[in-house]
This record gives C-alpha cells, structure tokens and sequence, in this order.
C-alpha cells in the first residue's frame, strides 16, 4: 500500500475550470467554439456548459455562453478577505489624491501578482486606452516584469524567488520585459538598497512605474503598492516627490498594522 497522500486531481473539474477560463478569455463564446477550443466532445463542452448555467456560474445568451455575475459575489470576498485590505484601499486613494496618478495594491499569489486595489489619477489627461491594457483588478502579472512584483521579489526568502521563477519563467511580454536572471538578480540588489522598483515599458509599452513591498512587523510580504504613468509624463524619470509619497505610504500601512497588531 502506498504511503503517497498526493492527491488525485478531478478530470471533469478541471473541463469545467478550462471552459470557465475559455469563456472569459474569448469574451463569450458558443458551444463550437468551446469544444473547438479545448479539443473536447460536443456533448462534454455541452453537459459541462449546462451544469455551470444551471448553477448560476455562466449564462447564455443567443446561443452565447459568458461569464455569470456569481463570480462577482465571490470574488469581492476574496479581496475582502486579503488581510488588511481596508487599510491599503484607505492609502491607495489617498496616494491617487497625492499624486494624481495610477495607484495599485498588488498581492503575490501562487507566484503570480493580483491587483487587490487599482484606482486611477487624471495626470496628463490619461486613462483607459481603447486597447483595455491598462492594469485592472483581478488580473494576473508576473513578478519579475512589475515594478511591486520586483520589489516583493526583493524581500521574499531566496528559496521563495528560486521556486516562482522556476515555474513562471522570464517571459517577455514586451521588447523591454527583463528575460535574464543575472539582470534581474542585479536589479533586486539594486532594489532592496533603495527600497523601491522602477520597471518602464516591461508589461505594457507607453506605461511605467514604481513600486515597493509592504511588508509585517516580523519581515513577511504582505503585499506591494505601485504608482503608474505614461512614459510621456517623466521623459527624464519619475518625480522624486512620487517616490517619497510611495516609500511613505508603504511605512503608513505597515506603522498601521503594526498597530493592529500589538491591540
């Protein structure tokens, strides 16, 4: 008998969760397109897609399968439920009001960052492009390409970072995204003696930004905050006013949770 307790994972959960991501990377899609897509039978792309509707998880429309508003519920209670997520919304619009810029709250899951918090300046005139590139909450970024992702690399143990970076990679999802570790590894020394990451043009060509961990009282990452710009606003680099209003609200949340913590 076998002492593994390595569990086994459930085929048809996992052709639920792909169609479920299908849908959404496709902005809705039929029936063809998701057996199509996932290489799966008619009548499993169908039973599977009746299942999700019927509990509420997709809907349909005309033929169309998308995404059901059921995630909603259950993805605000997943940010709610980020330690200290009230506390790092409360400063993040206050650092939008500081700087006038984009401002994000940023937490390390699964070696992937997620924006927990992201909310939007008027500096410049810019906004949302028509592209839809520009950061948003839920999504997913690497660390090694992001200037909060670089920073949280920074204070994270080294076995930590070798793991993440063993199963993320380098990928380059610009022409400016750092692809080499020995860059990288001198771009944390750099980072951890500052206290800061400044990436530009690596995740979305015409944007860059800044970013630092927040960490706790004992030295654990809880999160990184990042202000963001288009790269026409500091053609000769970023404001050291921005810098010193993000280095200061970092201290602010974790002077906050340390307080929180000792009650």
């Amino acid at each position: 008998m076998s002492g593994s307790n390595t569990p086994r994972l459930v085929n048809a959960t996992e052709t639920s969760l792909a169609i479920v991501e299908a849908v959404r990377d496709r902005d809705g899609a039929t029936l063809t397109e998701v057996a199509d897509g996932l290489d799966i039978g008619y009548s499993t792309a169908h039973n599977h897609l009746a299942t999700l509707c019927a509990n509420n998880w997709l809907v349909k429309h005309d033929g169309e399968y998308d995404i059901g508003l059921k995630f909603l519920s259950f993805g605000e209670y997943a940010r709610r439920r980020t330690p200290h997520y009230d506390v790092a919304r409360r400063h993040m619009h206050e650092l939008t009001e500081r700087t006038n810029l984009e401002v994000e709250f940023l937490v390390e899951e699964y070696g992937r960052l997620i924006s927990i918090v992201d909310m939007i300046g008027d500096a410049g005139g810019f906004g949302p492009p028509e592209d839809g590139k520009w950061l948003r909450v839920g999504e997913y970024y690497y660390l090694h390409n992001t200037a909060s992702g670089k920073a949280i690399l920074a204070e994270l143990p080294d076995e930590r970072v070798e793991a993440i970076l063993d199963q993320w990679g380098l990928p380059a999802e610009t022409p400016y995204s750092v692809t080499d570790r020995d860059e990288l590894d001198a771009q944390l020394a750099t980072i951890r003696e500052q206290g800061y990451a400044e990436t530009e043009q690596e995740v979305v060509e015409g944007f860059a930004n800044a970013g630092t961990a927040v960490q706790y009282p004992d030295g654990r990452v809880l999160g990184g905050i990042s202000v963001g710009w288009p790269t026409y606003l500091y053609s000769d680099g970023v404001d050291a006013e921005v810098i010193e209003q993000l280095l200061d609200t970092a201290a602010s949340i974790e002077e906050r949770i340390a307080a929180t913590s000792s009650d």
